[in-house]
């Protein structure tokens, strides 16, 4: 008579640990995040204000790293601007995926009803803060001054361009 190698159903059940974060959903986030805010000051300093031109974003960008001398980098200045444009949504869009998935309260507000809105405009406010007020003043960009048009104008669209698309993506990872 040959024995079953079947686990009995008198075994405890085997503990399931938390799913994986699901992958794509931080890639499009940090994507879109990545592609609206850059998309977003593009069209604000060269099309609305006409004051400079597209590989000048970039390239201010990478003046945080380079300072003054990314002006004078060429084309590996402005890949270098994208890269750290991207390493940048990707690190806050990081930020928000573990406090859905770790911050209780923040998992909650976020699941529930309006929860894009009332945990991605707020995460876009303090995105923009904390990028002006310490990430800036480390590096060797300037800082936006706080009576300026541009940090009006980037308070105002970091909850919108920012936080509300990273909201929107990750939302479904609030019950995991």
């Amino acid at each position: 008579m040959k024995m079953s190698a079947d686990v009995s159903s008198a075994d405890p059940p085997l503990a399931h640990p938390r799913p994986p974060v699901q992958v794509w959903r931080f890639v499009i986030a940090g994507a879109l995040v990545a592609i609206l805010d850059i998309s977003f000051a593009e069209t604000y300093w060269v099309v609305i204000r006409n004051a400079t031109t597209y590989a000048r974003v970039l390239q201010s960008i990478a003046s945080g790293v380079l300072g003054k001398s990314a002006f004078q980098g060429g084309s590996d200045t402005v890949i270098l601007g994208a890269i750290l444009h991207c390493t940048v949504a990707y690190g806050w869009t990081a930020i928000f995926l573990i406090a859905a998935r770790h911050w209780r309260a923040f998992s909650r507000v976020l699941a529930g009803r309006y929860g894009a809105l009332k945990t991605g405009f707020p995460f876009g406010v303090v995105v923009w803060l904390v990028m002006d007020f310490v990430v800036m003043p480390l590096s060797h960009a300037k800082p936006t001054p706080v009576g300026s048009s541009w940090f009006l104008v980037s308070l105002l669209w970091h909850p919108v361009g920012v936080g509300l698309p990273m909201a929107v993506v990750l939302r479904g990872e609030a019950d995991r």
